[in-house]
């Protein structure tokens, strides 16, 4: 039995009405996710636009315009795997903390090749705290996620924490960043 999600400490109103959004798909990006609604509203117009916010090597960064201190920010991680190919991550950032989906194919090598890029940008770029990763409760693909993202670091999150999100059907996993006191990161996505 699942325990309806209730914002804990730290999480305002505005924060769990954001988080009842899904990060959507970037239009570059040829997943499916079986007709569920993942996009945003049509009434917030532009705001929506992802700009690039970092690139180097195979991976760029897109965000939703960070200056409009909009919560959550869309943040989108494509890594080049080659020329005509790139895996994406896509997610939302609220107050700290990373929410990402598993793409389809995750545990392929270039998937896991981009989640490593993803984390060392969120970790060397950001303030983010943790990394939540989710996928569907009735992917195929379960126990493989689970075995995988657990031998990585991180951790299953129960349904009822006050950190989650309130999105049905959905098994989150989180990875703490440990930070070292003395170190900022160089950018704040």
């Amino acid at each position: 039995m699942t325990v309806p999600w209730r914002p804990g400490p730290g999480i305002t109103y505005k924060e769990q009405e954001d988080l009842t959004l899904r990060p959507r798909s970037c239009l570059q990006c040829s997943e499916s996710l079986a007709g569920l609604q993942v996009g945003r509203s049509t009434e917030q117009g532009d705001h929506n636009q992802l700009k690039e916010l970092y690139s180097a090597g195979n991976l760029t960064v897109l965000a939703t315009d960070p200056l409009l201190h909009q919560a959550p920010v869309q943040l989108d991680f494509h890594f080049r795997l080659s020329p005509q190919t790139s895996a994406h991550w896509h997610g939302l950032l609220c107050d700290h903390r990373l929410f990402l989906d598993i793409p389809y194919r995750a545990l392929d090598q270039g998937n896991r090749e981009s989640l490593t890029a993803t984390l060392e940008y969120v970790e060397e770029k950001t303030s983010v705290d943790s990394v939540f990763v989710n996928f569907q409760n009735d992917r195929n693909d379960r126990g493989a996620l689970l075995r995988a993202f657990s031998y990585m670091g991180f951790e299953v999150v129960r349904p009822d924490h006050p950190a989650l999100p309130p999105w049905d059907n959905v098994i989150f996993m989180v990875y703490p960043l440990e930070r070292d006191l003395g170190h900022l990161p160089s950018e704040h996505a």
